[in-house]
C-alpha cells in the first residue's frame, strides 16, 4: 500500500539520529517505538509511522547519501539502527501522558512493596503523591518503576521513611475452602508450604509485600466468608 505523506500534520512522533555531520530521522508510532527500543518486540516495521528515512521528518525532506552513511538503503535497517542509536523526540502531550504513567507506575510499586519503617504499616498513594510533589521529582518515561524506586524513596525520606519488608503469614480455611483458596494466596504472595490437616482444614505459609497486607487480610476474609484464621 502506498503511504501518503501528511505534510501538515503537526503532532508527529520521531527518532533522530546524528552520523557524520548529517540528520538522519524516521516518523514514529510511540508505544511500538518504546516497545522495540526495549526488545519488547522485534517487529520494526510496526514501530513506523511512515517507511522512508528523513533530513527533516516534520517537513517531510528525505535524507540523501544513505548508503554512503548506512552501507545499505533499506528503510528497515537503517530505521532500526536510527530507533537504537538515536533519541525519540515526542509530543509535549504525550511525553506528558508517558511520564504521569511512570509516576503512577512507582507510586502503586512503592504502596505494593513499601511500608512506613516508623509504623510498619501499608503507606495510602495519596501520601506519597503528596510528598512526590513537595520533592519536586522528574521521573524518566523510559525507565521501569523499579530502576526509579531508589531515587524517589532517597527524595522523600525525610518526609516518608520507607522500608521494603516482606510479612510472613500462616492461613488456616476450612475443607470448605481449602482447594480453592490457594488461586486467591498465589495472587498476592508466594506460598512456602501447604499442609492438609486431620479434619481436613489447610494451612497455608505465605510470604507477601508488606505494602498490601491489609488488603490481602480482607480478601482472604472476604473469598472465606470470614472464616480464615490468619496468624502473623
Amino acid at each position: 500500500m502506498r503511504q501518503v505523506f501528511e505534510q501538515k500534520k503537526s503532532n508527529r512522533h520521531y527518532a533522530t539520529l546524528k552520523k557524520n555531520g548529517l540528520t538522519f530521522e524516521v516518523l514514529i508510532n510511540p508505544l511500538e517505538a518504546i516497545e522495540y527500543k526495549k526488545g519488547s518486540i522485534s517487529d520494526i516495521s510496526a514501530a513506523l509511522e511512515y517507511e522512508a528515512i528523513f533530513s527533516n521528518a516534520r517537513t517531510g525532506e528525505r535524507a540523501a547519501d544513505l548508503m554512503d552513511n548506512f552501507g545499505t538503503e533499506d528503510v528497515y535497517e537503517i530505521a532500526k539502527e536510527i530507533l537504537l542509536k538515536g533519541n525519540m523526540q515526542f509530543t509535549t502531550e504525550y511525553k506528558k501522558s508517558l511520564i504521569e504513567q511512570k509516576k503512577k507506575e512507582v507510586i502503586d510499586f512503592i504502596c505494593r512493596n513499601g511500608v512506613d519503617a516508623r509504623t510498619k504499616m501499608p503507606i495510602p498513594a495519596q501520601r506519597i503523591e503528596l510528598a512526590l510533589e513537595q520533592a519536586s521529582i522528574n521521573f524518566d518515561p523510559f525507565k521501569s518503576a523499579k530502576e526509579q524506586t531508589d531515587l524517589v524513596i532517597d527524595a522523600i525520606r525525610a518526609m516518608i521513611p520507607i522500608s521494603f519488608e516482606e510479612k510472613n503469614m500462616k492461613i488456616t480455611v476450612s475443607s470448605k475452602y481449602a482447594g480453592k483458596i490457594s488461586s486467591v494466596l498465589a495472587k498476592y504472595g508466594k506460598i512456602k508450604s501447604t499442609n492438609w490437616n486431620n479434619d481436613g482444614s489447610c494451612t497455608y505459609e505465605v510470604t507477601i509485600p508488606g505494602g498490601i497486607m491489609d488488603e490481602f487480610i480482607k480478601k482472604t476474609n472476604d473469598f472465606s466468608h470470614g472464616e480464615a484464621n490468619i496468624e502473623f
